[in-house]
């Protein structure tokens, strides 16, 4: 038993790209995965890439980021007791917009509500149907990639 579940272990490792950490969670039947994956660039701000997945069946949506340096995200519920699928997406500058840049998808049907951007704040909210934007766990893109041998600055 110990090896078959080394052996799925193992596959899983390989079929996700090899990345050493991600956010994997369930939202509403849809297997949702948040993780930072190796490109091949000679630029160093392209070779780690965000990647958020949502997948439902065969069916999946795929959003991919470059030039962020913070990615995260949570099933929530939101005030008419639909689950969502809320990730946030940014730079970590001074002069980034980290209360903003959110993303939502359905998790029945994965469109994609909302993408992230410097002003959708409250296109975010309204999605969320409250006040309060969720606190969430977000993962350093490039603490990721150094975590991967991704050649990144120091």
């Amino acid at each position: 038993m110990r090896l078959a579940v080394a052996a799925l272990y193992i596959l899983a490792s390989v079929m996700t790209g090899n990345s050493d950490a991600a956010q994997v969670f369930s939202c509403d039947g849809a297997e949702v995965r948040i993780e930072v994956v190796a490109r091949e660039s000679p630029i160093w701000e392209e070779r780690a890439e965000a990647v958020v997945t949502v997948q439902r069946a065969q069916a999946v949506t795929v959003l991919r980021y470059l030039n962020i340096d913070f990615i995260g995200g949570q099933c929530i519920v939101n005030a008419q007791s639909q689950p969502l699928v809320v990730f946030q997406a940014y730079c970590g500058g001074s002069g980034c917009a980290d209360l903003a840049n959110w993303g939502v998808v359905n998790p029945q049907t994965l469109r994609v509500l909302t993408v992230p951007s410097d002003t959708n704040q409250k296109e975010a909210l309204a999605l969320i149907g409250g006040s309060v934007i969720p606190k969430l766990e977000m993962l350093s893109v490039l603490t990721e990639a150094r975590k991967q041998g991704i050649k990144v600055p120091d």
